[in-house]
């Protein structure tokens, strides 16, 4: 372990000035905006919401919830072992 830690100080690390461009490098700071301002600026092609295909992927993303809830994680067998694991423990 030691070995393989002293082998890894000897590596040599990229450059990575030269994977920023110049222009990227002289470039201002963004400026923040109240989220308002941004919204109001979102290009056309978004949805009402402005959320783009978010409110879709969401309603997804919660009836898969709703689908594992209503699953036990564990099945009874392995419920049962694990039962009998913690009370040899206790």
């Amino acid at each position: 372990m030691t070995g393989a830690l002293a082998l890894g100080g000897c590596a040599d690390f990229p450059d990575l000035g030269a994977a920023v461009s110049s222009r990227a490098q002289n470039a201002p700071y963004p400026r923040i905006l109240p989220l308002d301002q941004l919204l109001a600026a979102a290009p056309a092609h978004m949805s009402d919401s402005g959320l783009g295909p978010l409110p879709g992927r969401l309603a997804r993303l919660r009836h898969q919830a709703r689908i594992l809830r209503s699953r036990p994680v564990i099945d009874r067998a392995s419920r049962a072992r694990l039962q009998a694991a913690l009370a040899r423990h206790r």
